[in-house]
């Protein structure tokens, strides 16, 4: 199989291509050649730096480092190409990777890891250039997208006329969107020297999980994925949605909690202020069962939720997930600045960077609080101390970027 993967950052080094690494799968990376603002932190490793070693790498590799805890691991990642891409010239790269690609005869996944959904006007340019190549009678088997983004889903950006044109016709005839549950934390690019030639390394946790939504369309995965990392579900919608609330929400109120108690500690790892106090870890551990207590009154509440409810343990799964993730938050080397990167400092008279992390903030904590509430009459007591950290933190004007003047 040929896969085909838009974005270099943390997240598609540290989890989408080693995900896709198997013997039968060749992984081709490609990148913007003039990058964006990074939204999610900077990195120590800078962009320009970053493509070029991915480009010019002899062997076509670079390196991923497992952080446990204790030690460092190093596993070695191959790719079998990498590109960068401007305006206009996605659709000749793209047929040229088909054409040298054996793997295309299978079939073709692209993935994309580019955060918004308005930047992926280059991979609908490419699927749309493969389409037209099958269409065509050209050996190019079956196509699938995955957005492997926690707030777009491949179906939204097939349906997004902005980004499919005047035409979708071909794309809904030859391209299958296939909904994705990804969960990594990658905590930073470096420059590794260690070898005969340099390259990217990125630092990651130890747990990884790409899931895949399994359906009548999307069978056929599990044989071209065979031999990959590559794990399917036929409750992702469910599954994404418990992550966003055991996860990302326990993660920003234990996180703001962390912030203004260190005084604005731009320089803190969560891990170890969480470490270096008996009261911190008792909140943390607090705030983590407060939540997936809210999570499941809420599975069992909403009828939306009753398949999930039916075929899964739904305790025995929370438990399971909540015990994972916490041990993820204690051993995880996570710097504050990049948990809370959106938590910006509004430039005078314009509070839209804190409406827009306030909005992501109550879809990822609202529904189990307020299950939460409802059953037992008050707020979850350790919950609360971090939405009264947020509030504190804007009051005071203490940012991650900077002081509000």
């Amino acid at each position: 199989m040929l896969h085909m993967h838009f974005g270099a950052g943390r997240l598609g080094l540290g989890l989408v291509v080693p995900a896709f690494q198997a013997p039968t799968t060749a992984s081709v990376i490609l990148n913007r050649a003039v990058p964006a603002a990074n939204a999610t932190g900077s990195t120590a490793l800078g962009a320009e730096r970053r493509n070029a070693l991915l480009r010019d790498h002899p062997e076509s590799a670079y390196h991923l480092q497992i952080l446990d805890g204790t030690e460092a691991r190093t596993e070695r990642i191959r790719y079998a190409g990498f590109h960068t891409y401007a305006g206009g010239d996605v659709a000749a790269c793209t047929r040229a990777i088909a054409e040298a690609s054996e793997g295309s005869r299978r079939g073709v996944m692209v993935t994309a890891s580019v955060l918004k959904r308005e930047n992926y006007g280059p991979v609908v340019e490419a699927l749309t250039t493969l389409a037209a190549m099958r269409e065509a009678g050209a050996p190019v088997g079956p196509i699938f997208l995955v957005a492997c983004e926690n707030m777009v889903s491949a179906q939204e950006v097939l349906g997004d006329p902005d980004l499919v044109g005047p035409d979708p016709a071909i794309l809904r005839r030859h391209v299958t969107p296939v909904a994705a549950l990804v969960d990594r934390m990658c905590v930073d690019l470096e420059e590794d020297a260690s070898g005969t030639a340099p390259t990217v390394c990125v630092r990651t946790e130890p747990y990884a999980s790409l899931k895949l939504a399994l359906g009548p369309d999307t069978e056929i995965l599990q044989d071209l994925c065979a031999g990959s990392l590559i794990t399917f579900g036929r409750h992702l919608d469910v599954e994404k949605q418990i992550k966003g609330w055991l996860l990302n929400g326990s993660h920003w109120l234990i996180a703001l909690r962390a912030f203004q108690a260190s005084g604005g500690d731009r320089a803190m790892k969560l891990n170890e202020f969480i470490a270096a106090s008996p009261d911190e870890r008792r909140h943390a551990i607090a705030v983590m069962d407060e939540m997936r207590e809210g999570v499941a009154l809420l599975l069992r509440q909403d009828p939306a939720y009753a398949d999930f409810v039916r075929d899964v343990d739904v305790d025995a799964y929370l438990a399971g997930a909540a015990t994972a993730i916490l041990q993820r938050f204690l051993s995880t080397e996570d710097p504050i600045t990049r948990i809370l990167a959106r938590f910006q400092a509004p430039p005078p008279g314009d509070p839209t960077p804190i409406e827009a992390f306030s909005t992501r903030f109550a879809d990822r904590i609202n529904a189990p609080l307020s299950a939460y509430e409802t059953a037992k009459g008050v707020l979850p007591p350790a919950a609360s101390r971090g939405l009264l950290s947020l509030l504190h933190l804007v009051q005071s004007g203490t940012f991650i970027d900077a002081r509000a003047q």
